[in-house]
């Protein structure tokens, strides 16, 4: 094929790589693109067999191909290429035969070739993103924004991807993905110190390749505290209202700039976040509901069963639990009866608070029924635990409550409490501390009783 100074030009305008080779297998034109991509001049590779060039080995591997194009065939293909500054790109090939004026032969072809590297990247992104987004509920939040942040990093070639909360002045990390550095959640720095802060200034997002040759950002504290050279960064917003930063860094410079196609990627992923956020928080919400008593505020009694269930299922099961306690207000009907029901539930939000306050944050104090409390007291020898219910129940019958400005009444308290053994579920431990809450009611009420077990 004869090829005239028209078809050069027009080919040197193309996006895509070209060549042409003859039925020898020897090149006759390829074009800027093509020249520029692999490093090479036509004036000298013209003339030259593919093997040549290439080299046999690696041409071995495509012969075959070239055999199929000459006989007439059309064949299009990816290949993956490892290039001499350590990148691996994809390539879209296509081999088109090219036949000698109205003849069936064959007298070369063309290679069209087009780098889609950036294209199946992004597609790979999309795939993971739903992927992520769309996974069972079961999977952490934490695990499934980390995810998100590592495919970040490696679509964008960085090292680190953080998401932060960003409350007054104070960037505090949520979820981190590095290949180089642990950074754990809740480590906290001054908003000013980050690039961050240029971002939720601007509002938008916010590149950088080469921060120490920018006006700026070679002069920002971040610059100078950590030599970060690349960043993209945009602003997370959680149900309208700025909630903190999606961002990824790297001391490297990169090599080329961030791409628009870069930049809607990374924003698709920081709405994937915003998504996980908002489902998580709704989630967090509906947990508190579900183990929380409405009127109280203290744990319910499916938490406190739970409770249980968590607990090691091994001989050893309680050795450092040793009490389970049933607290019922004395002659809570009574209260409701003469005071009405408002002044009722002032008695047991005060008696839940006055229980919640003399107990320690690893105890678990739960409302299990009307005027009923559980007590779950952890690592405590039954001594200790004996003083703990003591001290309860002298607080309750020594507060006065107050129901309104001109009246106040006292209540009691009666505890049942039992020694947990190995075998005990809650069920069990709850027969055996309501047998002896029923002794203490027996006994004349505002008193403490233990189980004989």
């Amino acid at each position: 094929m004869k090829v005239d100074r028209s078809f050069k030009k027009l080919s040197n305008v193309l996006p895509y790589l070209l060549a042409f080779v003859d039925n020898e297998r020897r090149y006759k034109f390829v074009n800027t693109a093509y020249e520029g991509f692999f490093g090479v001049k036509l004036k000298n590779i013209k003339g030259k067999s593919i093997a040549e060039v290439v080299g046999e080995e690696s041409y071995g591997k495509i012969s075959e191909l070239h055999d199929r194009v000459l006989k007439g065939e059309e064949i299009g293909f990816t290949d993956k290429v490892n290039l001499r500054d350590g990148r691996t790109i994809l390539l879209d090939i296509k081999y088109v035969p090219n036949f000698e004026g109205l003849s069936k032969k064959v007298n070369g072809f063309f290679a069209v070739i087009n780098d889609v590297t950036e294209y199946a990247s992004a597609a790979e992104v999309l795939r993971a993103v739903h992927d992520v987004v769309n996974c069972q509920s079961q999977v952490l939040s934490t695990e499934r924004i980390n995810n998100l942040l590592k495919l970040g990093c490696h679509y964008l070639n960085v090292q680190t991807g953080l998401v932060s909360h960003v409350e007054n002045d104070t960037y505090t990390v949520k979820y981190s993905y590095s290949e180089t550095a642990d950074i754990p959640a809740e480590t906290t720095f001054p908003l000013g110190d980050t690039y961050c802060s240029v971002t939720l200034t601007a509002n938008e997002v916010i590149t950088t390749t080469h921060a120490s040759e920018s006006d700026e950002y070679s002069g920002h504290p971040c610059y100078e505290k950590f030599q970060l050279q690349t960043y993209l960064g945009l602003p997370i917003r959680v149900n309208g209202i700025t909630w903190g930063t999606l961002n990824f860094t790297s001391p490297e410079t990169r090599l080329t700039p961030f791409t628009e196609l870069d930049i809607e990627l990374m924003s698709l992923i920081c709405s994937a976040i915003e998504t996980i956020i908002i489902n998580s928080s709704k989630t967090k919400r509906l947990e508190k509901l579900a183990y929380t008593d409405f009127l109280t505020g203290l744990s319910n009694r499916l938490f406190i069963t739970e409770r249980f269930e968590e607990l090691e299922p091994n001989d050893n099961k309680f050795a450092n639990v040793t009490c389970f306690a049933i607290i019922d207000v004395d002659h809570f009907k009574k209260v409701n009866d003469n005071y009405g029901h408002d002044a009722g539930d002032e008695v047991l939000q005060q008696t839940a608070r006055k229980i919640a306050g003399l107990v320690r944050i690893s105890d678990c104090v739960s409302r299990v029924g009307g005027e009923e409390f559980a007590l779950l007291l952890t690592d405590l020898p039954r001594e200790k635990a004996e003083r703990v219910l003591e001290k309860v129940r002298t607080a309750i019958e020594g507060n006065a409550i107050t129901i309104d400005k001109n009246q106040s009444i006292k209540v009691t308290v009666s505890i049942g409490a039992t020694e947990l053994k190995a075998e005990d579920e809650f069920n069990s431990a709850y027969k055996k501390a309501d047998l002896a809450l029923y002794k203490s009611k027996r006994d004349g009420r505002n008193r403490v009783s233990w189980s004989s077990n």
